[in-house]
């Protein structure tokens, strides 16, 4: 039995489970969306969401504790730093996003595809859009919604009916012709 042993092991080693989580949370954290498997995805969820709770506190103490869960902001090399850019965008756009969520703020959604290598389930996970990215996405009106649809509609469908009657046209070209070349035979009573 595992008792008070929390957490998956993915197949790692705690290090290499520890980096895998790291690398995981800054690609969301940079993309808002991630496609991956859902055992990481469950288990990347605790560490997103952590994040989030951090940077909504917004004292110094959380932004330290930002970097120890994130990795190191220290770099040898001159210029950005992929941790610290993390750290900024958590605290200036996802955390005044969920001031008034108390948690949750991840979504994963399974998807039907597996993956073609070993045939992995796939999910996507991302952080729940806000209520001004709802707004941008929805149509204003429901006439807007309609002519929208309809052009979509038009978009999609304009291939696919130039397909079928192309290959018509071609058909009763040749067919024509050959009709043509045979004589019909006279029916004897």
């Amino acid at each position: 039995m595992r008792h008070a042993h929390s957490g998956r092991k993915l197949g790692r080693s705690p290090e290499h489970r520890r980096a895998t989580l790291r690398a995981l949370t800054l690609a969301l954290i940079e993309n808002e969306s991630i496609k991956t498997i859902p055992s990481r995805a469950k288990e990347l969820r605790w560490y997103a969401e952590r994040a989030v709770t951090l940077a909504k506190r917004g004292d110094v103490a959380s932004v330290r504790q930002l970097i120890v869960m994130l990795g190191s902001t220290q770099t040898n090399i001159p210029g950005e730093n992929r941790v610290r850019n993390a750290i900024e965008k958590v605290c200036k756009d996802l955390a005044p996003r969920f001031k008034d969520r108390q948690g949750g703020y991840t979504q994963i959604f399974r998807l039907s595809t597996r993956r073609p290598g070993d045939n992995a389930e796939q999910c996507i996970m991302r952080y729940i859009p806000g209520p001004e990215e709802k707004k941008a996405k929805a149509p204003k009106d429901k006439d807007e919604a309609k002519k929208a649809t309809k052009e979509v509609k038009k978009k999609v469908a304009a291939p696919a009916e130039d397909k079928p009657a192309a290959k018509k046209a071609d058909k009763e070209k040749t067919a024509k012709p050959a009709e043509d070349k045979k004589p019909k035979a006279a029916k004897k009573d």
